[in-house]
């Protein structure tokens, strides 16, 4: 009876040995948190890390992107080894053989838009949901941009505005694109001194508006509240 009791011990022990074993972390992500400078006028930002499978067979696991902070006009998407997804893809699965290694990158569009944005991405393997890592990716706007124009250099109005807005500054326009809350642009005007922008189609809401230049950069981005 000893003997007997002492084996399913043994055996129990072992089978807890073994589960802890499979219950074993190994992704790998690196560097942790990542980090990147925007500037307004940067047209792509990304923070690039590398996911790797450090087990000895292949993997499956599915990431999942959680926006913790995003300024208003900016759009972030991410890329894994098999693409670059749209910004509406917040999760996708991706296979990773024993020891590979995959970047797994957030990239950042700011759309002319001073600002920051904090990111959380979890990747967790979908056989063991104890095998997992959860990166940071960090975003933010540096001072210098936030002060190229000084406020009282570029006027818009009347804001809010209800069938038009004038743009009032020293610079010399050459377009100007609207956005809407979400970065999508809704309108496009080709830009004349003293000229109205009509706006009355429009939802009402809040919207930026971005003044470009001869060269195509960006002036200035404002916001503009449609009644």
């Amino acid at each position: 009876m000893m003997k007997t009791l002492h084996r399913v011990n043994t055996f129990i022990l072992l089978l807890v040995s073994c589960t802890l074993g499979l219950s074993q972390v190994t992704l790998e992500l690196t560097p942790n948190p990542a980090a990147a400078s925007v500037l307004a006028t940067d047209n792509d930002v990304p923070a690039k890390a590398s996911l790797t499978n450090n087990s000895d067979h292949t993997v499956t696991i599915r990431w999942v992107r959680k926006i913790m902070e995003l300024s208003m006009g900016w759009q972030t998407a991410v890329c894994d080894k098999n693409a670059c997804y749209i910004p509406s893809i917040d999760t996708m699965l991706l296979e990773l053989a024993a020891g590979e290694t995959s970047n797994m990158d957030i990239h950042i569009y700011p759309n002319g838009v001073p600002g920051k944005s904090k990111i959380e991405l979890t990747l967790t393997d979908v056989d063991d949901s104890d095998n997992k890592v959860v990166g940071m990716y960090l975003f933010n706007q540096t001072s210098a941009v936030q002060e190229q124009v000084r406020p009282d250099d570029v006027k818009i109005y009347p804001n809010p505005a209800t069938e038009y807005f004038k743009v009032e500054t020293r610079d010399v326009l050459a377009k100007i694109d609207m956005y809407n809350i979400v970065g999508d642009r809704v309108k496009t005007f080709y830009a004349y001194r003293n000229k109205r922008y009509y706006v009355d189609d429009l939802p009402d809401g809040l919207y930026l508006v971005r003044l470009m230049d001869v060269n195509n950069r960006v002036i200035k981005t404002l916001r503009l509240n449609k009644r």
